[in-house]
């Protein structure tokens, strides 16, 4: 599928290269096992080649993350209406306990979550479930989410030029990336489970 996805961004219609381009970007908020950077990253080949528009592409990887975190966002403040509907583990203590650190989160730091969501690989969708969970409003969501955005895809098309238009390049930059990220990640939450465990055993 994916084969399909990049078949279609370099030899199919100009219309349907931007418009994969904005769903990419949008679903894996939705769908976060969609590998939407790799379709973004290879359009931003494209982009560096002069096969398409370069500041359509921006516009449309902005748009279509901002939008797909809508939709995540939308998912939590859902969540946050129906909380007699979800599954008792979600009821017991120590998840109520995570939950209540999650909102005092981001009653004093909701913004720069949301600004730091698009630099965190397979954790952005969570950021907005969070906020919706939270209940912030829309507006800062589409503010912070949108100014995400728009710095990532800079610096990915900033990349995407000043690797000389080399697709293997830049993916290779990309999982390297994405690797150190989730190292720093594995280790943060470890850490944080960890910190409830102990807090449990002392109450």
């Amino acid at each position: 599928m994916l084969d399909e996805f990049l078949h279609t961004l370099e030899h199919g219609p100009r219309h349907w290269a931007y418009a994969l381009i904005a769903a990419a970007s949008a679903v894996e908020y939705v769908f976060p096992p969609l590998p939407g950077d790799t379709v973004v990253l290879f359009a931003v080949v494209l982009a560096a080649r002069a096969q398409l528009n370069w500041a359509l592409v921006y516009a449309l990887m902005t748009l279509g993350a901002t939008g797909g975190g809508l939709m995540a966002w939308a998912f939590g403040s859902w969540l946050a209406n129906h909380e007699d509907q979800w599954p008792r583990f979600l009821k017991r203590p120590g998840a109520t306990r995570a939950l209540d650190a999650v909102r005092r989160g981001y009653a004093r730091h909701g913004p720069m979550y949301l600004a730091v969501n698009r630099f965190l690989p397979a954790l952005r969708a969570f950021f907005f479930i969070g906020a919706g969970l939270s209940r912030m409003g829309a507006w800062p969501v589409i503010l912070f989410g949108g100014l995400s955005a728009a710095l990532w895809n800079a610096l990915l098309l900033g990349a995407g030029y000043a690797v000389g238009h080399n697709w293997d390049a830049l993916r290779d930059l990309m999982e390297r990336y994405t690797m150190a990220t989730l190292v720093v990640i594995i280790v943060g939450v470890v850490a944080i489970v960890a910190r409830f465990v102990w807090e449990g055993r002392r109450a």
